[in-house]
């Protein structure tokens, strides 16, 4: 069975400095995986390198056996990846309503995207109430709304979200998360997320793979890796930290 994603040894350098050394990993049909580590342990390089943002110096990305390697951004997006970035990115001078259409413009099922929109505000119920506002004027919770609703207004397969929970409080942190798995269910996304806490990922549930210097030092269940204390070892251990494999709750 083929992999929805699947990164073979790929390797990212900055100059002489490497960020990402022969990692590989695979991501199936409708799975929740979470990418964890320290600062600068390759996390938003790897996310980089399979939107296309980063160029790598070895190995091969695939998504549904579509080569993704040298391809430009743009051109992977419309194979189906969304990315919502660190820090959101959102246009502050746009309304909420302009920020969402933003995100249609690859789309060729153009008469879709006002019923789409729909969906979105009924998700976030916020972002509805205040669609005509401008985005600069949002919290940081609403703009972290925003910035996946925008992501989900290109349709996509497999969306990758960077940090969702970064400045936020737990209970905003709460709701995101609880929007997020409610979508990925009715739409039946796969879904590649960084997030430092252990303790949300296994409140969530799903997979997490852990990252260190640049390298993979754990794979299995979120929630063995929160019990176990596994992502401390993983941080700061020299053994790799690999708690059972479990199915994506």
């Amino acid at each position: 069975m083929m992999s929805k994603l699947g990164v073979f040894d790929v390797s990212v350098r900055y100059g002489k400095v490497p960020a990402l050394t022969d990692v590989t990993l695979h991501l199936e049909e409708g799975e929740r995986v979470f990418i964890s580590g320290p600062n600068g342990a390759g996390k938003s390089s790897l996310l980089g390198a399979i939107s296309g943002a980063v160029a790598t110096t070895h190995g091969r990305i695939e998504m549904d056996g579509h080569l993704l390697t040298g391809r430009a951004p743009e051109a992977i997006a419309r194979l189906g990846l969304s990315m919502v970035p660190e820090g959101r990115e959102i246009f502050g001078s746009l309304t909420v309503s302009e920020n969402l259409r933003v995100g249609t413009g690859l789309r060729r099922d153009r008469g879709a995207v006002e019923g789409d929109i729909e969906e979105i505000f009924e998700a976030f119920p916020i972002l509805g109430e205040r669609r005509h506002a401008s985005a600069g004027a949002l919290s940081g919770g609403q703009q972290q709304m925003l910035a996946i609703g925008r992501a989900l207004m290109t349709n996509p397969k497999l969306m990758m979200v960077d940090e969702p929970s970064l400045g936020l409080a737990p209970k905003i942190v709460d709701q995101v998360y609880d929007t997020l798995v409610q979508l990925q269910e009715e739409r039946g996304l796969t879904l590649l997320i960084v997030e430092q806490s252990s303790t949300r990922a296994a409140r969530v549930g799903g997979r997490m793979i852990l990252l260190r210097g640049g390298s993979v030092v754990g794979d299995g269940d979120a929630a063995a890796f929160a019990e176990k204390d596994l992502l401390s070892e993983a941080y700061f251990g020299q053994s790799k930290a690999q708690p059972k494999k479990e199915a994506a709750q």
